[in-house]
């Protein structure tokens, strides 16, 4: 249940130490952090009611429940199904085949998994508002200054950006007007447990199928526990020609029993922005009272798709760096600095070690970023340790 804002006051002003904007996995997290190991006042905010759903693959690779591991015990409560490795394949699909015996990730539903962190931060202490969007914010010298669209204001020593790819706090703030992104189409469709046993087998193996009929991108195919998770990603200028090919891609995966014949898709499917490894680009990711995290900040991988992981990362270090700052009663542009080179160490090296596929299209000739898909398949062949 979320906090109450009393509808009838326009004038109503709220103080608090850190103001999250975006209850996503990055900002439920960081709420977590700071208000149950830091004992911080935090106000979550976002502008959905929950539980919502988002348009994802909803893959955790096994390192969250390393790093999260207060996250284990609950495991069950949370996740759909293990899964024990891949199989990708290239744009001639020559097939590359990486399994193990023991889970290399697990598939949730986005709906559930959002929802129960937002849960765990309320829990904690978490003050939560739910369906209030964030129209301005104004930075001063001794606050910061939330305002939503019903008149309310919430002021906070800190904000943090939490609120995807087409962040309000990133614009007010001044940290960027516009991100590189690239785009997806997903479905997820719900079947039976047994039809999809019957396919996959208990091992729930996931498929990505890399320059896909010549996208620059590569779909997915991810098995559930009663659902198929269906998508395509690539640049943002590809979104006429994804949607185009995208159920091309579901007859095909039909073609090779990857998916029922039986099966109807809709007309119509979910579409999302995603800015892959975009967080290299960007000047900064701070400035005067503001942190940014998770999509806002750009941290998903463009091999996998995988984003969860980071955005939680990124939350669980703004949480640090604004802990600190609140200790020291210092909220400038020099020390938060140290944010950036929390995360970079966090999460840098692995954004540059697997590349950006979709940032290849940055050259405009489609046969020399085909040529780069093709060599990225073959490093991905003769260099495991990138799976």
């Amino acid at each position: 249940m979320g906090f109450k804002l009393d509808r009838q006051r326009s004038d109503l002003t709220l103080k608090v130490d850190v103001v999250i904007v975006g209850a996503g996995p990055a900002g439920s997290t960081a709420a977590y952090y700071l208000a149950n190991k830091f004992n911080r006042k935090v106000f979550l905010i976002d502008k959905a009611f929950f539980p919502r759903d988002k348009p994802c693959g909803g893959y955790l690779t096994s390192r969250v429940f390393t790093r999260f591991n207060y996250l284990r015990k609950v495991k069950n409560k949370i996740i759909e199904v293990p899964t024990y490795g891949s199989y990708f394949y290239g744009p001639d699909l020559s097939q590359l085949e990486w399994r193990m015996e023991n889970p290399v990730g697990y598939l949730v539903l986005r709906i559930k998994f959002d929802n129960f962190l937002k849960d765990l931060a309320v829990s904690s202490g978490v003050q939560f508002i739910e369906g209030q969007e964030v129209v301005d914010i104004s930075i001063r010298k001794n606050t910061a200054q939330i305002m939503l669209a019903n008149g309310h204001s919430i002021h906070g020593n800190l904000i943090i950006g939490a609120d995807g790819v087409r962040s309000i706090i990133a614009k007010k703030s001044g940290i960027y007007s516009k991100l590189d992104k690239g785009i997806c189409v997903v479905t997820e469709i719900k079947i039976n447990k047994e039809e999809i046993d019957e396919i996959f087998g208990e091992k729930r193996p996931t498929y990505y199928f890399y320059g896909f009929k010549d996208i620059i991108g590569y779909g997915w195919l991810f098995p559930k526990k009663n659902h198929l998770n269906i998508g395509i990603g690539g640049p943002s200028n590809a979104g006429r020609e994804i949607g185009r090919l995208f159920p091309i891609f579901i007859n095909y995966l039909k073609q090779e029993n990857l998916v029922p014949v039986s099966i109807k898709i809709k007309e119509k499917f979910s579409a999302a922005l995603i800015p892959t490894s975009t967080a290299l680009y960007l000047n900064h990711s701070y400035s005067d009272r503001v942190l940014l995290v998770g999509d806002a900040l750009g941290v998903a991988s463009s091999v996998s798709g995988e984003g969860i992981y980071q955005s939680m990362a990124s939350g669980e270090d703004a949480a640090i760096i604004a802990n600190q700052a609140l200790d020291e009663q210092k909220f400038d542009t020099e020390f938060l600095r140290q944010y950036e080179k929390l995360w970079k160490k966090d999460l840098a090296n692995e954004l540059k070690m697997v590349g950006n596929i979709m940032q290849l299209g940055s050259s405009g000739d489609k046969r020399e970023i085909l040529r780069k898909i093709k060599y990225f398949f073959e490093r991905m062949r003769n260099e495991k340790e990138l799976l």
